[in-house]
């Protein structure tokens, strides 16, 4: 799994960027090997002025299975990846699903005919 990280506005520090890589790894479990490649993009939305700023998007590609996109937002750049990491996992996991049905069903029509 290529991960590349990038920020807008925002420094990301190597501590920052060893902890998104970690979650990513836990969290793919056994999806590890259809993830090609991961792009995550932290943002500082609002610059100095504090609030709810932090924006995490994180961009994957499926082998065979198209490209997933989610997007999360929090006051630390921290929690904002746990987030977006969190919502990766559950569309891996639909978009995997959807795939293994689609073939299910078309394997079985072809085999009824």
């Amino acid at each position: 799994m290529d991960v590349r990280m990038t920020g807008n506005n925002l420094s990301i520090s190597t501590a920052l960027k060893t902890y998104t890589e970690r979650r990513l790894r836990s969290v793919a479990g056994r999806a590890l090997k259809a993830l090609k490649e991961v792009e995550v993009r932290l943002s500082d939305v609002n610059g100095p002025r504090g609030g709810v700023d932090k924006e995490c998007a994180i961009r994957v590609a499926l082998h065979r299975k198209g490209v997933v996109f989610v997007r999360a937002t929090g006051e630390d750049a921290y929690a904002t990846v746990d987030k977006a990491v969190s919502r990766l996992k559950l569309a891996v996991a639909r978009r995997i699903g959807r795939h293994r049905s689609v073939r299910r069903n078309l394997s079985a029509h072809a085999y009824s005919m």
